[in-house]
């Protein structure tokens, strides 16, 4: 019987779905219905070796600023893709299919 995935599952995967434009911590948050989403970004990065692009933007009160991370090529993401069916396969839940998988790559230049 297939588990639900967890949280981590779902904040790769929409961090993936931003494709371009790309993604906040409290973005992560609201989307995903997390409390924390501290260290997702660099979590992925030592993981598989890549390095996101930070954009530094201020916040929406004018006080300070936060980060807009995005991957930086389709290779990048075919990485996180890759990670996110293997910890499927191993916890036992919904691997992302074909089309699926191509949506993504869709949103992402190949430079």
């Amino acid at each position: 019987m297939e588990k639900n995935p967890p949280k981590k599952h779902r904040a790769r995967l929409y961090m993936l779905g931003t494709g371009i434009n790309g993604f906040t911590e409290n973005e992560i948050l609201i989307h995903c219905g997390l409390s924390s989403a501290r260290n997702y970004a660099s979590e992925l990065e030592r993981k598989l070796n890549i390095t996101l692009e930070r954009i530094d933007e201020p916040n929406s009160d004018g006080i300070g600023t936060h980060y807009r991370y995005r991957f930086k090529t389709t290779q990048d993401v075919q990485k996180v893709i890759n990670l996110i069916n293997k910890c499927s396969e191993q916890g036992n839940y919904q691997t992302l299919d074909k089309a699926l998988v191509n949506n993504i790559l869709s949103l992402y230049p190949t430079k």
